[in-house]
């Protein structure tokens, strides 16, 4: 969850772009006074409006920019708990960019009417034969797909004297430079504030309006913040989106900027806030992700305060003055920034001599259930060298020989099958779901991957199914399905008989006449001093591009006789406040290798991890308590119990319908205390 999460249900941003959003809620507490001297307060009123030349005082509410109301249902209490009986209820649709009856919110209500009627299915959408008559303004920045759209927004903009927008311009974290620079914004926050914001990226609609993703910090603030700033201006058409929001469980304040810009604060009791400064002639507007535990339905204690959103607010500067001039030169710096990021990252496929040199890069820790077989694939008459990482006769990665040299290139589990057939298997037999897809080698003489299906080779067909029934893929990527029985996804699946390699233990592939590959692997495993041992781990984290953690601990948790770096992570608005470790790190086989993730330190050598997931759709969360052991790299699970939010029920995996009680639940959690996590300011390592 980010600013631009929070957004989409103010109605600010697309949801084409953006998978979900949260609905907030507002209130605001109205405070009515008597006043018993009429007469002298319509002096007072008077002589006010000759001082400020007739301008009438006027108090900004997120009230005053609704465009309507829409119904919902409500199934979740505010603990996240089924309602015994769903409630409908209503809630404002709300634009962020007009108020009061201006153009922008009228232009934004009849945008936003036209969009509920005329496509509400998406039959337009996903078969659109005049989508490529649609200009890239229009389509970029309009989120336009017919002709008839493209009219709409002419005929709105017209009727309400509003100027349309350019073409979109997307930036990336690395071309924030040409963003602030192009814009003549130069930084989005005080001179001299101390605040520091990283990670910007977003979008500029020419000639004014913008919207950004930030990561904000400052040594006053607790928390770093991801915050999403818009700007747009009030002559132009804005590319609004709106969306519903309760406004009964938001405050909101009047609030004064360092500069003196007055702004509309309002704060969720979800924690999400919003700074809205209206300026001359534009909205500047604030989205704050003050929500630090990540829940759906966090407590007091962890969601940001009126002290930290005013805090926030008066970091950033309200006088800019954005502006585009020459969209196409701008555009041009993008795609040579575009261009150069990519070349220097592009893949070169590593390339070795031998099968040895290339098993001996790519296993470099013992793996029993590794295998290796030998298969022409390319059907050129060399045989490729497969090998599957998991043991279950699934490739996972193959070295094939190209002009002399031994080409290495992975990805996800194939099986092959008869007549030079690749088949993707996804299984889920927790929920009785799974995928086939079927493709052929994409070329007869060498092993190339085609980059347009994402896939290497040529696809053939893909089959689903899920509770017993079956759909086919009438295109690669399944925007057609047909359903299908049970026998006819077997007949169909009868033609690709799977081929049964002869597998062998990749740890017993010789090396050399008396060493193999899990015997050349422990001669690395060598033990260092402690001193040596502490300049690894700081080796390993000065070399590191950002520094993502913020305390750690020296201690053996597997048992192995070396000492382990625990990493404990810095807070911010992405992460959460969390106070137990991300991750271990020790020091084997000649390299450092990270094991376990988000636990806590119990009694005897357990580890506790904890997780949060959301199922069953938005809302329903399920705490997850996971113990288990390391002895030395491996893993052994021990307990497991989680809460579901939604039942108000304790369960023993994460699918579970039957329940456990409170007490069976309370007495797997005290079978392993937590002890003192001992962390450490990073600081002090690295020092």
């Amino acid at each position: 969850m980010n600013g631009k999460d929070l957004l989409i249900g103010l109605g600010s941003i697309s949801p084409k772009y953006y998978e979900e959003a949260e609905n907030d809620t507002i209130t605001e507490a109205q405070a009515h006074r008597t006043f018993r001297r009429p007469l002298l307060v319509a002096a007072i009123i008077a002589m006010l409006l000759m001082l400020v030349g007739c301008a009438v005082v006027y108090v900004l509410r997120l009230q005053d920019m609704s465009i309507g109301q829409e119904t919902y249902t409500q199934i979740f209490d505010d603990d996240g708990k089924y309602l015994d009986e769903p409630v409908e209820k209503t809630r404002d649709v709300l634009t962020l960019f007009g108020h009061s009856g201006d153009n922008i919110q009228k232009a934004t209500a009849e945008w936003f009417a036209f969009l509920e009627t005329y496509d509400p299915d998406g039959k337009l959408m996903d078969n659109n034969p005049d989508h490529a008559e649609i200009p890239n303004q229009y389509e970029y920045t309009y989120d336009c797909y017919t002709t008839d759209m493209v009219a709409k927004v002419d005929e709105i903009a017209a009727k309400y004297n509003l100027k349309l927008l350019e073409e979109w311009l997307p930036f990336q974290a690395w071309q924030s430079d040409i963003f602030l620079e192009e814009s003549g914004i130069g930084s989005l926050v005080r001179p001299g504030s101390g605040a520091v914001m990283t990670r910007l990226s977003g979008m500029f609609y020419p000639p004014y309006n913008f919207d950004v993703d930030i990561e904000l910090s400052a040594d006053s603030l607790e928390n770093n913040l991801w915050i999403t700033v818009l700007y747009a201006r009030k002559d132009y058409f804005p590319n609004d989106y709106p969306g519903g929001t309760d406004l009964s469980l938001f405050e909101q304040w009047d609030y004064t900027a360092p500069d003196g810009t007055a702004l509309l604060m309002a704060l969720s009791n979800k924690g999400y806030g919003y700074v809205i400064a209206e300026l001359d002639n534009a909205m500047m507007i604030l989205a704050v992700d003050g929500n630090y535990s990540r829940s759906a339905y966090p407590t007091e204690e962890e969601i940001m305060t009126r002290e930290e959103l005013e805090a926030a607010a008066s970091f950033f500067d309200y006088s800019i003055q954005p502006q585009i001039k020459d969209r196409a030169a701008v555009a041009k710096k993008l795609e040579e920034s575009n261009t150069a990021k990519e070349t220097e990252n592009v893949y070169v496929p590593e390339t070795y001599g031998s099968f040895v040199e290339a098993l001996k890069a790519g296993y470099t820790l013992p793996n029993e259930l590794a295998q290796y077989a030998f298969y022409d694939l390319t059907g050129d008459g060399q045989e490729e060298l497969l090998t599957s990482s998991l043991g279950n006769g699934a490739i996972t990665g193959w070295y094939t020989i190209q002009n002399g040299e031994i080409h290495e290139d992975f990805g996800i589990s194939y099986y092959l099958c008869e007549g030079r057939v690749l088949e993707v298997y996804y299984p889920d037999p927790e929920l009785d779901r799974g995928q086939h897809d079927y493709f052929h080698a994409y070329s007869e003489t060498e092993w190339t991957r085609n980059t347009s299906e994402g896939r290497f080779g040529e696809w053939i067909t893909t089959l689903c199914h899920a509770d017993g029934d079956w759909v086919k893929y009438l295109d690669s990527w399944g925007l057609e399905q047909a359903s299908i029985s049970a026998d006819e996804a077997q007949a169909i699946m009868a033609q690709y008989p799977r081929i049964e390699l002869e597998w062998k233990p990749v740890m017993e592939y010789p090396i050399s006449e008396d060493q193999t590959l899990e015997e050349y692997i422990e001669a690395k495993d060598v033990r260092v001093s402690q001193d040596e041992l502490l300049q690894i781990y700081k080796d390993k984290l000065n070399g590191m591009k950002d520094m993502y953690y913020s305390h750690y601990r020296i201690l053996d948790i597997n048992g192995d006789g070396v000492d382990d770096l625990l990493l404990k992570g810095k807070n911010d608005a992405l992460i959460g406040n969390t106070d137990f470790y991300w991750t271990a790190m020790t020091y084997r086989y000649g390299r450092t290798v990270n094991f376990g993730s988000d636990f806590y330190l119990c009694e005897d050598g357990v580890l506790e991890h904890v997780e949060t997931r959301h199922t069953g759709g938005i809302g329903v969360e399920i705490d997850g308590h996971e113990f288990m052991r390391y002895t030395g790299l491996e893993k052994e699970e021990l307990d497991f119990v989680a809460y579901n939010k939604a039942t108000a029920s304790w369960q023993t995996d994460w699918w579970d319908e039957e329940p456990i009680s409170e007490d069976e639940a309370n007495a797997v959690l005290a079978k392993y205390p937590r002890i003192d996590q001992g962390m450490r300011p990073i600081s002090e390592l690295l020092n």
